[in-house]
């Protein structure tokens, strides 16, 4: 064998030095990037081929995907008919989920063409929902990993966007028969914060009992950046979670005792938020519902992001604010309107008080003045006729309850405070005072002297809500 000289040896590092470091790089890369994934997925489980959930999941994936794939157009809300809210779409497939097995199973759609009609609203494309709620082979549906205890499965999509939650068939026909009433409310405030759904869904696996579920925005979205997470039912009554320790892959959301006397200070946007929880609420007690939450989530605003107030955003936020859509509907909408949405642009930006809240869009409130907060007036939408000219003109702005909203994706969930960015929504209202939660109320009655706790009659436990975000907020 030949044996090279130190020089022939040395030429040959030479050579091979920049592929070395370039493999090198290579693989820093790559590690950094699986590291960050895991970071981006932490609480989350991958739904792979041995996971107990695998099958359901991809049999919602094809379904989904079939039922989506023939929407052309939206309605507009006023155009939405009542067959269009009794419409059930159902389907039966017979799929190949892998090399080794084949899945028969009934999909069915509610409604679709009423939850495609709000998905435009809040201007979610069908492809972008598409191909976030049916992802293809190789990005997997998330399981959720939390303290929950109810009992039912949450999925999130790859990107974590969107929400797949089980839930009763009492459940899904409750909202069934209150959808309307849903829509319509978001119709007439369409920065509420009740959560977004998107779509009502069951599925039948040959063998297996049907499955209800519903498609919903997630609240906490994007959460990269959360460091604290609550559910906020204003009692005490069983209302503590042990934080988990540093390093732990479960997301711990804790609960009012572990909120305790903390304030979400949202500034001058408290007024808005105040207002809004008045009208939801108000809905809810009509709608004879209990044991509903406030979501928090909760990061520290960077210092790029406090009072931001460049010309260009403002234009785009209030346009975006103001007709509910992306900057080129928006946009084409200020070209139809005319002069009239420049003059409106032009005084908010003239009257943009340093915070970034700006009281003279329709719909905005002045924190300044005590009579726009629901903690001093309980007065509802309609009710003003005695109040001063100027409360009445305040009295009526909840029907037009709109706030200047940031260049960020779910907007309608997030609201900046001065010093705190705030993920907000309201869940779980499908719960009726039913006689079973009227034994409940008796029976905690006993177990929780002197506490406060979740069963109790709606106007009560509306109350009681709006009472302690008014308390737990400045």
């Amino acid at each position: 064998m030949e044996r090279k000289n130190d020089s022939d040896m040395a030429e040959t590092e030479e050579e091979l030095t920049p592929v070395a470091k370039q493999t090198s790089r290579k693989r820093s890369d790559k590690k950094i990037s699986v590291l960050w994934l895991r970071w981006k997925r932490r609480g989350m489980v991958e739904i792979m081929s041995d996971h107990r959930r695998w099958t359901l999941t991809n049999c919602v994936r094809i379904g989904l995907e079939k039922a989506l794939a023939d929407r052309t157009h939206m309605k507009p809300i006023e155009e939405l008919t009542k067959d269009d809210y009794e419409d059930i779409r159902s389907k039966r497939h017979n799929e190949t989920l892998d090399k080794k097995s084949q899945q028969s199973f009934e999909f069915a759609t509610y409604a679709g063409e009423v939850f495609a009609t709000l998905r435009n609203i809040i201007n979610i494309s069908e492809e972008e929902y598409l191909n976030s709620v049916t992802p293809m082979a190789n990005r997997r549906y998330l399981e959720f990993i939390s303290n929950s205890k109810s009992g039912q499965d949450f999925f999130l999509t790859p990107d974590k966007r969107f929400m797949i939650k089980t839930q009763t068939k009492k459940e899904t026909y409750f909202f069934l028969e209150h959808l309307r009433t849903y829509i319509e409310h978001f119709k007439k405030y369409p920065h509420t914060l009740m959560v977004k759904f998107l779509g009502l869904h069951n599925i039948k696996l040959k063998g297996k009992k049907r499955l209800y579920f519903i498609v919903m925005q997630s609240i906490f979205y994007p959460d990269e950046r959360i460091r604290e997470r609550y559910d906020i039912k204003a009692c005490q009554a069983s209302r503590y979670v042990l934080p988990e320790k540093d390093g732990s892959q479960i997301i711990t959301v804790l609960k009012d005792n572990n909120f305790g006397d903390n304030k979400i200070n949202l500034g001058s946007n408290r007024a808005w938020f105040l207002q809004q929880v008045q009208a939801d609420t108000e809905l809810l007690e009509e709608l004879g519902v209990l044991d509903y939450s406030l979501l928090v989530g909760i990061t520290e605003l960077h210092n790029d992001e406090k009072n931001s107030q460049d010309l260009a955003s403002l234009v785009q936020r209030v346009t975006k604010s103001l007709h509910h859509g992306s900057p080129e509907k928006s946009a084409n909408h200020a070209k139809s309107t005319g002069s009239t949405l420049h003059e409106e642009i032009s005084h908010s930006a003239a009257t943009l008080p340093v915070n970034g809240v700006m009281g003279s869009l329709p719909g905005m409130v002045d924190s300044d003045d005590p009579q726009t907060d629901p903690a001093v007036h309980h007065t509802s939408t309609g009710h003003g006729a005695e109040a001063d000219s100027k409360y009445n003109m305040i009295a009526n702005i909840p029907g037009l309850n709109r706030r200047l909203l940031l260049n960020t994706p779910n907007n309608l969930h997030i609201v900046d405070g001065e010093e705190y960015r705030y993920f907000l929504g309201i869940i779980d209202f499908f719960v009726t005072y039913s006689l079973k939660k009227k034994l409940e109320n008796l029976w905690k009655k006993i177990r929780f002297p002197g506490q406060s706790f979740s069963t109790v009659p709606p106007k009560a436990y509306a109350e009681r809500f709006r009472k302690y975000m008014a308390e737990h907020s400045e």
